[in-house]
């Protein structure tokens, strides 16, 4: 009885005690810049009648953010692709794509078109949780590469540029990169709270996060979600379901990530545009992981 009585009389003089609470976030300043490794493998597996195809993808970007302007409750940044490395295989028709966009050789033209998305600013609004307000100058990029492309206008130049709004695009970049900043609560937590919240885009998720501990460097978060894979384009489309893991080991100061992993499982249907309406079983395993490789902060 005694005890009860002294806990709850330090909870209600110094709750701080009992019940330590932090405000996670970004605490990011003027001038900062982090570069960060981005690794993406995905493995798609597509089955009819005996029969079976395997698609594999991988992309390696190493990505530049700097902090060029602190607003009330927002960060200006501006991120960049430093490199990017493209590699699709196939179980049926082998290596389908190889480039390396950041040392073009000669005559690899696909390595020449691709270099266009490297280097070119983009402007990002991320707000103190992580979410993305909005993206100025993926337009940019696209235009660089229909140019280095060498295409005439028409209609496979239509489709090339389709097809890129639905990577490279604002606001495609800002559905996509969302998942890589926006994880934090918006109230006070403690060690094993939780919150949630939910991505739009094509992949749709529904996130339950929980603050695993804080050390004095380094906050460490995981999350499940249920996701809705969507894609429509040109030549296929798919309507998936399944679930997603992530784990963020983020920098207690500034809030930016060291390192974070996501993976998911997903299944459903596919439809290709040579064969109608046919439904085919797909699906999908993938891990997209993000490392800090260099960091210079303003003092």
């Amino acid at each position: 009885m005694e005890r009860t009585l002294y806990r709850l009389l330090l909870l209600l003089c110094f709750p701080g005690v009992l019940l330590a609470q932090d405000t996670l976030g970004y605490k990011l300043r003027k001038g900062d810049v982090f570069t960060l490794e981005q690794k993406a493998e995905q493995h798609i597996s597509q089955s009819m009648d005996d029969n079976s195809h395997e698609l594999t993808n991988r992309v390696t970007g190493v990505i530049q953010f700097r902090v060029l302007e602190l607003k009330d409750s927002t960060y200006l940044l501006e991120f960049m692709f430093n490199d990017l490395i493209f590699k699709i295989e196939s179980s049926l028709q082998g290596v389908l794509l190889d480039v390396h966009s950041g040392e073009p050789s000669a005559g690899d033209a696909q390595a020449a078109i691709f270099n266009g998305l490297l280097n070119i600013p983009v402007q990002m609004e991320l707000s103190r949780r992580g979410d993305i307000l909005g993206v100025v100058g993926g337009e940019q990029m696209i235009s660089k590469v229909l140019e280095q492309s060498g295409l005439p206008e028409g209609f496979s130049r239509s489709v090339m540029k389709k097809s890129l709004e639905q990577q490279y695009g604002s606001q495609a970049l800002a559905e996509s990169y969302e998942q890589m900043t926006y994880f934090y609560p918006g109230k006070p937590v403690s060690k094993n709270d939780e919150w949630s919240n939910r991505f739009e885009g094509k992949v749709e998720a529904e996130n339950n996060w929980k603050l695993d501990s804080l050390t004095t460097k380094r906050t460490y978060i995981s999350g499940m979600a249920n996701i809705i894979i969507k894609s429509d384009e040109p030549s296929n489309s798919m309507r998936l379901q399944g679930t997603q893991q992530t784990t963020v080991i983020a920098d207690r100061k500034s809030g930016f990530i060291r390192e974070m992993s996501v993976r998911s499982e997903a299944e459903g249907i596919s439809t290709a545009a040579q064969m109608g309406a046919v439904e085919i079983p797909t699906n999908i395993n993938s891990i997209v992981t993000y490392r800090l490789i260099a960091q210079k902060n303003v003092q």
